[in-house]
């Protein structure tokens, strides 16, 4: 197996290795690893890698939601977003946790600027259809990459939250859905969740270090590949038919790790090709 360096990339190619990374759920709220992960992050940009960074923040939502007396409810993994809710979820998600990780990668030396999905029209979106009402829950029809790609090539590293614009308002959009539109629009070199989890699972609870789809569907039918796996190892595989190299499921180790990972020095997740 062949995992490519960005410096590797930089010196055939003469361009910078795209790298899209998803962070959310305990990475997002503990604090010792946020930092870890910020000046893993810092150190990408001096190895030849142009990185944007989507991030959730449901447990952030959550507490701001105590505050309005209102039970979040979930139906599917999506939360149910009323108008009430709809502006907690951008104040918290596009005010509190982007510009918390902003100000991290700043003071790290990182030249980072915050954005949201609303932002030149980044995320463009359309009311999500499902069995019951979502409320403001949005589903990405475009996304305009061009706002990324300018601040790339400024040699900024954008951090985005995934508040979409839609019918001239905002919507609530899931983070790893957004985190994939933006790597399939920006033909991203490479795609890295960072879950909760340390990757796919076999029936052992090992690690499963590569998978195709045709071997994930059958996991999923013997029930091996259960919960919130499901939707992000399929998202996964539609983002990949629609022309991403590759995907990484990780956990957080360490910077070390992480860097390691992108630059395709070490496999310590599972690679979805």
């Amino acid at each position: 197996m062949v995992l490519v360096s960005c410096m590797e990339i930089m010196r055939t190619s003469h361009t910078m290795k795209k790298v899209v990374v998803k962070i959310g759920g305990s990475l997002a709220i503990d604090e010792a690893k946020l930092a870890d992960f910020v000046s893993a992050v810092s150190a990408l940009p001096g190895s030849g890698c142009q990185v944007a960074v989507v991030h959730g923040g449901g447990k952030d939502i959550n507490e701001n939601i105590a505050l309005l007396k209102e039970q979040p409810t979930f139906i599917d993994g999506l939360r149910v977003t009323t108008p009430g809710i709809m502006k907690m979820v951008e104040m918290t998600l596009s005010g509190h946790v982007n510009k918390k990780l902003v100000r991290m990668l700043l003071t790290n030396g990182c030249n980072a600027i915050g954005i949201s999905g609303v932002d030149g029209n980044l995320f463009q979106v359309v009311k999500k259809q499902g069995k019951v009402d979502l409320g403001l829950v949005g589903e990405i029809k475009q996304v305009n990459p061009k706002i990324i790609e300018d601040l790339f090539s400024a040699g900024w590293t954008p951090v985005v939250s995934p508040i979409s614009i839609g019918d001239g308002q905002s919507w609530n959009v899931n983070a790893d859905t957004a985190a994939s539109e933006l790597a399939v629009a920006l033909e991203a070199d490479q795609f890295v969740l960072v879950s909760d989890v340390p990757g796919v699972m076999d029936e052992n609870k090992n690690v499963i270090p590569e998978l195709s789809e045709a071997d994930a569907e059958k996991l999923i039918e013997a029930g091996v590949i259960s919960g919130g796996m499901i939707p992000k190892v399929r998202e996964s595989f539609k983002s990949i038919r629609r022309g991403l190299k590759s995907i990484h499921i990780v956990g957080w180790k360490d910077a070390e790790h992480f860097g390691k990972q992108i630059n395709g020095d070490l496999n310590y997740g599972t690679i979805l090709r």
